[in-house]
């Protein structure tokens, strides 16, 4: 494979890894939705439902976004590795993994915070 279409798919690649943080904040959204409109009136049970299945998809989705960054950044290097010559250089991008992981897991805390912050409210 030339080097333009090694770039191509690394390209197409981080595309993929935005549309799946899309869907990772659709699907936060929709959760804090839940948590602030019928989070009171909610059973334990359906509670304990809509949260499993909210951290088994955003983990999914984690999942999914890392490995689509991760090969994103080999084909990047491969790319730059042929365009130079010097294939020996093959270094991997952690640290848009890391920062994915980071952001994921904020958001995956606060949400949860916050649908027990409704469900537990503090009496002022």
């Amino acid at each position: 494979m030339s080097v333009d279409g090694m770039l191509e798919v690394s390209f197409v690649a981080w595309g993929n890894a935005v549309a799946l943080t899309a869907l990772f904040v659709t699907i936060t959204s929709r959760y804090l939705v839940v948590a602030f409109v019928a989070g009171k009136k909610l059973l334990r049970s359906q509670v304990g439902i809509i949260t499993t299945l909210y951290l088994l998809l955003s983990i999914f989705v984690l999942w999914a976004t890392l490995n689509t960054v991760s090969r994103a950044a080999d084909f990047e290097n491969i790319a730059h590795g042929l365009a130079s010559g010097e294939l020996a250089q093959f270094t991997s991008k952690d640290d848009a993994g890391l920062a994915i992981v980071m952001i994921f897991a904020v958001c995956l805390v606060a949400s949860l915070k916050f649908m027990w912050d409704v469900r537990h409210p503090k009496a002022e």
